[in-house]
């Protein structure tokens, strides 16, 4: 069993649950032979180790050898999943499919009438759970039925499955179109993040035009519309309209309140859905129905979360967190955030096999960002330090670039002199080679450089013009970029006042003066 394989089994046999285990040492002794009481051996040491050590698992599995133990391995993986799927049955994709099993089987035995209805339970259930793919390979089997053998139906039948073969066609493409506009617009935001200037803006907007599917309300599933406003939600994010992702975010929930049995069988994407929702507001600055939003979300995350697979208890984590961050953020609550980010560490490393590197990059960047706000820049410092030092740049581009701006000015706010030359070169270096020099950029770079060594007592004035500067910058809607990731006004009004920035952003939220996108 090759490396990859090793490391697929290991970190399955961590993902099962208490009752799962359970189920699999019942699984596993049902006919407690030889060879099966060798792969259960095998399970129980895996299950014990907290990381892969193949030594200590040879010492302990004296009647394994090291040539059985590639097979051995492979065979627990499969019997495994078996387990797995026996205590899912009850899942309805699971169950669907199970009953198209059967269908299979006995037609293969020639009941072609007992086949056909297995089909025929298997269609209602794929058109309740709107499986329009599923739906086409049932509908296609008694096509095949029909068509071969005499089964005596009545004379409707054909005509009736043609039409469902049609309908059910349009609809998967449709479908499909929507599903892949959608990723393809996720690589885009991936790349670029937020659009950085007019042509950026041009850029977009032509390809999101010139790539919309073209669609029809009365032959579009739960899914195609799902899909859809995704792409509406992703579009006007990488744009910056907040109040249009907003807009759309909204009907992706409402969608679901429209289709109320999704919300437990997708709960993935209805959790991603309030997610944006919450998102969109924090970026307009609504705090009342942000804190709505995100109760409604909490909410939904406690009551579910017992029936919540792996998968989704890990989603729910990642944007019920988020969320609680961004809170942080638009109530500057920068002090209590310190309180729990150890804890959130913790988290972030018990799901750190169901989180990808760019979630990891945004949650070290918004704690790093916590702790600014509550002036512990060392804090700040370690967390970026992180992000800084994460092997693939092709991850979340924008946030590297302001991670090492954030960092620059944490150095300069410790004293840290002897620093700041080197790493401004070192930044305006990485800036350079992203080809992500806004003028935000360059202010701040220009301006740490000249005042570095200047009297602290006398920087007054550089920190009024620098402000007077940004707030310039900032009125033209492109050049935005950077204060979604670092409030950089507040923080040059902090310094003017001779306050802790928390305060200063404490008051002008509490004005209304928040900047808004």
């Amino acid at each position: 069993m090759s490396k990859q394989l090793t490391h697929q089994l290991f970190t399955l046999i961590k993902s099962l649950s208490k009752a799962e285990k359970r189920n699999f040492s019942i699984y596993a002794k049902r006919n407690s032979t030889d060879k099966e009481m060798k792969f259960f051996a095998l399970f129980q040491v895996l299950d014990g180790q907290y990381t892969y050590d193949e030594k200590k698992l040879l010492k302990k599995l004296t009647q394994i050898t090291k040539t059985q133990l590639s097979n051995l391995k492979a065979h627990l993986y499969d019997q495994i999943l078996v387990s797995l799927r026996l205590l899912s049955r009850k899942d309805d994709d699971i169950k669907l499919h199970e009953t198209i099993g059967f269908a299979k089987i006995l037609f293969k035995k020639g009941l072609y009438h007992q086949s056909l209805a297995q089909l025929a339970k298997a269609k209602e259930s794929a058109q309740n759970l709107q499986q329009e793919i599923v739906l086409l390979e049932i509908v296609e089997f008694e096509k095949h039925i029909e068509s071969n053998h005499i089964t005596r139906s009545h004379e409707s039948r054909s005509e009736e499955l043609t039409k469902l073969a049609t309908n059910t066609r349009s609809a998967i493409v449709t479908e499909s179109e929507w599903s892949d506009f959608s990723i393809q617009l996720y690589g885009l935001y991936l790349k670029i993040g937020h659009v950085r200037n007019e042509r950026d803006y041009e850029q977009v907007k032509f390809f999101f035009n010139s790539g919309l599917p073209k669609y029809n309300d009365l032959n579009i599933s739960f899914y195609g519309k799902l899909y859809r406003f995704q792409c509406y939600v992703w579009y006007n994010f990488i744009i910056q309209k907040f109040d249009k992702c907003y807009y759309y975010s909204l009907k992706w929930i409402k969608l679901f309140d429209e289709n109320p049995t999704f919300k437990i069988k997708e709960a993935s994407l209805y959790i991603k859905g309030l997610h944006n929702v919450i998102s969109s507001l924090f970026y307009c600055y609504s705090g009342t129905r942000f804190t709505n939003y995100q109760n409604i979300l909490n909410n939904f995350v406690n009551e579910n979360h017992s029936e919540f697979s792996l998968r989704t208890k890990s989603q729910a984590f990642l944007f019920t967190e988020t969320a609680r961050l961004n809170g942080v953020f638009l109530r500057a609550e920068f002090e209590q955030g310190m309180s729990y980010l150890d804890e959130l560490e913790l988290q972030i490393e018990e799901y750190s096999n169901y989180i990808d590197d760019h979630r990891k990059i945004i949650f070290y960047y918004k704690m790093a960002c916590v702790n600014f706000g509550a002036a512990n820049f060392k804090g700040c410092i370690k967390y970026l330090n992180i992000i800084i030092n994460t092997a693939s740049t092709n991850l979340k581009e924008d946030l590297q670039c302001f991670a090492r701006i954030l960092s620059l000015i944490a150095h300069y706010e410790l004293g840290n002199n002897d620093l700041i030359d080197y790493q401004i070169r070192s930044t305006y270096r990485f800036l350079l080679k992203m080809k992500d020099m806004q003028m935000v950029q360059k202010e701040i770079l220009n301006f740490l450089k000249n005042s570095v060594y200047m009297n602290r007592g006398d920087l007054t004035i550089e920190f009024t013009n620098l402000k007077g500067r940004l707030e310039k910058i900032y009125a033209n809607k492109y050049e935005r970029r950077p204060f979604l990731y670092l409030d950089l006004l507040s923080w040059l009004e902090s310094k003017i006042e001779n306050v802790p920035v928390a305060q200063v952003v404490k008051r002008r939220l509490n004005d209304g003066k928040g900047y808004k996108f």
